[in-house]
C-alpha cells in the first residue's frame, strides 16, 4: 500500500497561471471602461483561468491510495477502481515540441463508467506505472500499442511478450 500526493512545487506553475491569467484579463474590467461584450469575453476568460486554478486545486486536495485490490483518489469526490474491474487503462505521453523533448505522461483508468487521470507530477509516479503494469499482466488487460511503448519508454513491461 502506498500513498501518493502532488507535491506544491509541481503545482506551482499551474497557481501562478491561474492567478496572474486572471489578473491580466481583470485588470482591463476594472480599470477601463468597456463595451459591454468584451467585458463579457474578459469575464469569461477570467473564469476559464479561475476554473483551471480550482482544478489545480482539486488535484493538489487527493491523495491517491494505491494498494494490491485497487487504486483510491481520496478526497472530494472519491473515487475507487478496482484493479480486477478496470475496462481501460492508458499511458499517454504529450510532448511539448515537436522533437518528442518534454512534455508530461498520464495515466488513465475506467472501470464501471467511472474514471481516474493521474499525471507525472504525482509523487512516484513510476511506482504507481509499475503497480498498473502487474495489474494489467494480472489481469490481462488488453492496451493499445501506444500505452505499451509507454510503458517501455518507463521501463516496465506490461507482458511478456510485449503486447
Amino acid at each position: 500500500m502506498s500513498l501518493h500526493i502532488y507535491p506544491i512545487a509541481s503545482l506551482a506553475g499551474d497557481y501562478l497561471r491561474a492567478v496572474l491569467g486572471t489578473a491580466i484579463v481583470l485588470f482591463p474590467v476594472v480599470m477601463v471602461p468597456l463595451p459591454a461584450t468584451v467585458e463579457i469575453i474578459l469575464l469569461m476568460l477570467a473564469a476559464l483561468f479561475i476554473a483551471f486554478g480550482g482544478a489545480t486545486l482539486f488535484r493538489q486536495l487527493r491523495p491517491v491510495l494505491v494498494t494490491d485490490a485497487h487504486i483510491e483518489a481520496q478526497g472530494p469526490f472519491p473515487v475507487r477502481l478496482e484493479w480486477s474491474a478496470l475496462e481501460f487503462v492508458g499511458l499517454r505521453y504529450y510532448a511539448t515540441r515537436r522533437d518528442g523533448v518534454g512534455g508530461w505522461m498520464q495515466l488513465v483508468f475506467r472501470a464501471a463508467g467511472r474514471r481516474l487521470r493521474l499525471d507525472n507530477r504525482i509523487e512516484d509516479f513510476t511506482a504507481i506505472a509499475e503497480r498498473t503494469a502487474w495489474a494489467i499482466r494480472r489481469h490481462c488487460i488488453s492496451v493499445t500499442p501506444a500505452t505499451a511503448a509507454n510503458f517501455a519508454a518507463l521501463g516496465i513491461t506490461i507482458a511478456p511478450e510485449d503486447r
